[in-house]
C-alpha cells in the first residue's frame, strides 16, 4: 500500500473572494491545472499553505470536495487535519476520508512549539489513527519551531499506530533530513519519507526520498518536476542550475520573516502569474511593494512571464 503513495503533491492554496469567502469557481481551476502537470501524483489539501489553522472544519471539508470533484480520478489527495482537540480532529478526519481523501496528514497544533510530551504526542495521533481506517502521514516540522519539531523517540513511538505510513520530512534542514530517514527507515524500510523542505528539495532528493508535499509545487508545478525529473535521472548539472533558480524564489516565500507569511507571498505569486484573479488572504496579512518586487523578480528568473 505504501509505494502507491510515492511521488509529488502540490500543496495547494485556497483562493478567496473579496468578502474573504471561499472561491470555489477559482479553487476548481487552481488545482485542475496543478493535477493536470505530467509527473504531479496528487495534492496536500488542507495544509499550511490552505491556511488550515483559520479556515473552518466545514470550510475545509467543502474545499476537499470541491477538489474531489474538480481533479482527475487517477489523482491522489492527502488531507491535512490541524486541531488543538484531538477529539475534533478524529471525527473531522474520518468526514475528510469519507468525502474523498486517499490518506490523511495529522499537523501538530501550533501550541505544542511551547511545550508537549512524547506520551501527549503520541495519544493525540492514536485518538485520530483509531478513527480513520486510512493510511496517515505525520508531520515533521522545522528544527527552528520548538516542540513541533518531533525527536527520535517521538517519531518511533508515532510509527508503532498501526496505519501511519509516512513522514512530511520539514525539518528544512538537509542534516537533520539525512538523520531522520536513515533512523526511520532503519525502523521500517517501507516507511515514506517525503524531503518537504522547498528550499532544501534539490540536496534531500540526491540523498534519497519517497516523493515530496511541497507549496512551490502549486505555484510552478513543472519546474519542480523537472527539478526532482532530473536528480533522479542522475542529471544534476541541470539539476543544480535549475535549483539555484528556485532557491530565490523559495527563500523570498518561506525564508524570509515572519515566516507566517508564506501563504501571502504564494497567493501574491500565482495571482501575478494569472492563475487566480487575487491573493487574498482570510486574516490580515499582507505584503508590502518591497516584497511584491523581490517576488516578481524571483519568478522572472526562472523564466516566467508575468
Amino acid at each position: 500500500m505504501n509505494s502507491k503513495f510515492k511521488g509529488i503533491y502540490a500543496a495547494n492554496i485556497v483562493p478567496l473572494k473579496t468578502d474573504k469567502s471561499i472561491d470555489a469557481e477559482n479553487l476548481a481551476k487552481h488545482v485542475r491545472d496543478i493535477s493536470n502537470v505530467k509527473g504531479i501524483k496528487g495534492l496536500l489539501v488542507n495544509g499550511h499553505a490552505s491556511e488550515n489553522f483559520i479556515l473552518s472544519a466545514n470550510e475545509q471539508l467543502q474545499i476537499l470536495k470541491i477538489i474531489k470533484q474538480s481533479i482527475k480520478k487517477e489523482s491522489s489527495i492527502i488531507s491535512g487535519v490541524n486541531f488543538e482537540d484531538p477529539q475534533k480532529a478524529a471525527r473531522i478526519a474520518k468526514e475528510m476520508q469519507e468525502s474523498g481523501a486517499n490518506a490523511i496528514l495529522i499537523f501538530p497544533p501550533f501550541s505544542w512549539s511551547q511545550g508537549i510530551s512524547t506520551k501527549m504526542i503520541y495519544e493525540h495521533h492514536k485518538i485520530i489513527s483509531e478513527a480513520v481506517q486510512g493510511p496517515i502521514f505525520i508531520y515533521q516540522s522545522s528544527v527552528n519551531s520548538g516542540h513541533l519539531s518531533y525527536t527520535k523517540e517521538t517519531l518511533s513511538e508515532l510509527m508503532n499506530l498501526k496505519n501511519i505510513i509516512g513522514i512530511k520530512e520539514g525539518s528544512w534542514n538537509t542534516n537533520s533530513y539525512i538523520e531522520n530517514y536513515k533512523f526511520l527507515k532503519s525502523i521500517n524500510q517501507n516507511f515514506l519519507v517525503m524531503a518537504s523542505g522547498d528550499e532544501h528539495i534539490y540536496p534531500c532528493f540526491k540523498y534519497n526520498s519517497d516523493g515530496s508535499q511541497v507549496s512551490l509545487a502549486a505555484i510552478v508545478p513543472e519546474k519542480i518536476v523537472e527539478l526532482i525529473t532530473n536528480i533522479q535521472s542522475k542529471n544534476f548539472d541541470l539539476a543544480k542550475d535549475l535549483d539555484k533558480k528556485l532557491l530565490i524564489l523559495a527563500q523570498n516565500i518561506y525564508g524570509k520573516y515572519p515566516p507566517s507569511f508564506a501563504t501571502a507571498r504564494i497567493k501574491y505569486c500565482l495571482k501575478v502569474l494569472g492563475k487566480i484573479p487575487r491573493d487574498t488572504m482570510r486574516s490580515s496579512i499582507s505584503l508590502d511593494d518591497k516584497e511584491k518586487l523581490q517576488l516578481e523578480n524571483s519568478l522572472k528568473s526562472i523564466g516566467m512571464k508575468i
